[in-house]
């Protein structure tokens, strides 16, 4: 009887055991399969950049930054090339008003899709987009700043391996809000919309895909660093509902740059030099929730701990990898929990009407 005892207790004790053992696989491949269903058939994931420099991307060239990333990004093994970035030959000019806007530059590369890469690259279908403040992508110093969509890229297709990333950008150097949110100055959104965005869509659509919004980025405050909660908070929420009302994503995840202050800086105690609380009280009110102002599904990322440049104004290489570490981290979390924004062809097939309504 106690032998029978003994061989059932030991025959228990491996059961456990071998379940023990087996949990780990199983949940790798539960994590695996959820992983792989964040998008559904035909779904690919898009991503918005809008905003001034620090989003545009204005960060010099650091050699261990851009040996690691090439490392990657040149390697066939580690880079599928599933990551893409609309391209436009654009500049900036500065008007007599003060305000910056965006137009067609020199025409290097036709329109279309390049592939991401973590500097401009255009003339061999690569570039991470970015203008360099008054230089478009196809200046001859273009190469020279770096933005935050290499590191994001990169740390997207590792978490999401053979799926496709599609980036839409357009960062508009020194721009304020304004020109973004208001109808009296709505030049760099009419721009990003109807040259930018709504081609990037209608090419995706046109080839039977079906955008997924992962998120996005909005990183200005710098140049209204002047105005008021009072005055900056209605044109912040302004935008946001302008996002979820023309670009076909009602529920789209908004992630908004912190601005840093002065002193907060873990390397740069001097930054940053452009400040204004206004701003940063009208980004910590929308994510509020106790507040009368809160917006949901917006977060702010915090850009405390990521090394600004000499300037004290524009994240270094290191920073601005660092953001774009700390971006990644929440998209892909996001959509691991099925909270990727679903697209919705209706409303934007409505407001492409409206909009064409609009300028005859």
């Amino acid at each position: 009887m106690k032998n029978k005892c003994l061989v059932k207790s030991i025959k228990k004790a491996a059961v456990v055991i071998v379940a023990l053992l087996f949990t780990p696989l199983c949940m790798a491949q539960q994590s695996g399969r959820a992983e792989a269903d964040v998008l559904g058939k035909d779904e690919v994931a898009v991503f918005i950049t809008i905003g001034q420099s620090n989003a545009d991307g204005s960060a010099f060239a650091d050699e261990d930054e851009d040996g690691r990333l090439s490392a990657w990004y040149d390697n066939p093994d580690t880079n599928p090339g599933l990551t893409k970035i609309w391209y436009r030959s654009c500049h900036i000019v500065n008007q007599a008003d003060g305000a910056r806007w965006v137009f067609d530059g020199t025409t290097d590369v036709a329109p279309g899709w390049l592939d991401l890469y973590y500097k401009n690259d255009n003339k061999r279908g690569k570039t991470m987009m970015n203008m360099i403040h008054g230089y478009g992508t196809w200046s001859d110093g273009a190469a020279g700043r770096r933005g935050m969509e290499g590191e994001f890229g990169m740390r997207f297709q590792q978490a999401f391996p053979g799926r496709e990333l599609y980036i839409v950008k357009l960062g508009c150097s020194g721009s304020k809000i304004e020109t973004w949110a208001s109808d009296s100055d709505s030049h760099n959104w009419d721009y990003f919309y109807d040259n930018i965005y709504k081609p990037a869509i209608d090419d995706l659509l046109s080839k039977g895909k079906k955008p997924r919004l992962a998120g996005i980025w909005w990183m200005q405050g710098e140049a209204n660093g002047a105005d008021t909660k009072e005055y900056y908070l209605p044109m912040l929420k302004r935008l946001i509902g302008k996002c979820r009302d023309s670009l076909g994503f009602p529920d789209a995840h908004v992630y908004i740059g912190h601005i840093v202050k002065p002193g907060e800086s873990l390397t740069n105690p001097e930054a940053s030099v452009q400040y204004g609380q206004g701003v940063r009280d009208a980004q910590d009110a929308i994510t509020d929730r106790e507040g009368a102002d809160f917006v949901p599904n917006v977060t702010v990322i915090d850009g405390r701990e990521c090394p600004f440049d000499n300037d004290n104004l524009h994240w270094g290489h290191v920073g601005i990898n660092k953001i774009g570490e700390k971006i990644a981290a929440e998209v892909i979390s996001d959509g691991r929990g099925g909270g990727w924004a679903t697209f919705c062809p209706s409303t934007y097939n409505d407001n492409k009407a409206k909009d064409r309504m609009a300028r005859q």
